[in-house]
């Protein structure tokens, strides 16, 4: 599928995609997981439960911190993913709201 002009395309395997992939979670589940884990709010035990080991932790650790230095790059662009049309769940959704604030507080200073 084109990226329209002016689109940025946050699925995989680019630096903004969701690690919880929608086939083993379930679509709605992978996007809840996605908001509480870019907000801080997943910790080791809860993704140990999740059926990640150690070295996947620590790699989604210096994922999340990658993807927030980058976040502000979103601002203001529209996102592409592979999320259904129809679907009122989407972590590309996630991203631009988290993006959007940033650029507004940054901007308030």
């Amino acid at each position: 599928m084109p990226v329209p002009a002016g689109a940025r395309y946050v699925g995989r395997p680019t630096e903004f995609a969701n690690p919880f992939d929608g086939r083993g979670f379930g679509h709605v589940r992978a996007v809840r997981l996605f908001d509480r884990w870019i907000d801080g709010r997943l910790g080791d035990l809860t993704l140990e439960a999740l059926g990640f080991c150690p070295a996947e932790i620590e790699a989604l650790h210096r994922f999340r911190a990658r993807l927030l230095d980058r976040l502000p790059q979103l601002a203001g662009l529209d996102l592409q993913c592979w999320c259904p049309i129809t679907s009122r769940w989407c972590h590309a959704d996630s991203l631009i709201r988290r993006a959007n604030s940033l650029f507004s507080m940054e901007n308030a200073r």
